[in-house]
């Protein structure tokens, strides 16, 4: 089964906040419904060619982006996004051309770029509805993140925590804290469990700069 969520994202830009979302993505839909490239790619394989089906596959593309998105540049100081061998830009340009939801997700609020600050092919980025995603209260925010995932691809399947044994369904499980790296659930019966995501973000393998 292929991802049905693609995450697109430049460290430089947004630091481990890529990883963060991915993991807390599979949490709430599943660990085969969501597309990172480090992690999802196989050692050996060709990255192009893994990107590229992924991408065709998927339903939803989430543009993870900070507030220098549209002006991180690379070692000559040119702007990574001019660049049409980009990877971050390649990735939202063959989405919207290939009519797959886009959805950009603002990190700490930033603000999209104006059209005229982006070339061509992913202007239209621009004028996409996004969501705010604020690391610090990501308590508040991760349920808004789900629900407009959800919206975006209405038959995507919710995880849900296991009920305690003895539970009457009354009550759900729900997430009290969600911090970089770990996730703490508190069940009906008020026990904390702690899931410790893996810090895969800054392995040296390919991922985007």
């Amino acid at each position: 089964m292929a991802p049905r969520i693609f995450v697109n994202f430049r460290r430089a830009d947004t630091g481990p906040t890529g990883p963060h979302l991915d993991t807390a993505l599979r949490r709430e839909f599943g660990e085969q419904e969501v597309f990172r490239d480090q992690r999802s790619i196989r050692k050996g394989a060709h990255f192009p060619d893994e990107i590229l089906r992924a991408l065709r596959k998927c339903d939803l593309l989430l543009a993870v982006m900070g507030q220098g998105w549209a002006s991180v540049t690379d070692d000559e100081g040119s702007r990574c996004i001019d660049d049409p061998e980009d990877w971050v830009r390649k990735e939202i340009a063959l989405a919207l051309a290939w009519g797959i939801k886009v959805l950009p997700v603002r990190v700490d609020g930033a603000d999209l770029p104006d059209a005229a600050e982006l070339p061509d092919d992913i202007r239209k980025l621009s004028s996409h509805q996004g969501e705010i995603f604020r690391p610090h209260q990501e308590h508040i925010d991760f349920p808004q993140l789900f629900e407009a995932v959800h919206k975006a691809v209405p038959d995507l399947s919710r995880r849900r925590p296991r009920r305690p044994r003895g539970d009457s369904g009354g009550a759900t499980n729900h997430i009290e804290n969600f911090h970089h790296g770990s996730a703490t659930f508190f069940g009906t019966d008020n026990t904390a469990n702690t899931y410790n995501a893996p810090e895969d973000y800054d392995r040296n393998a390919h991922e985007h700069d």
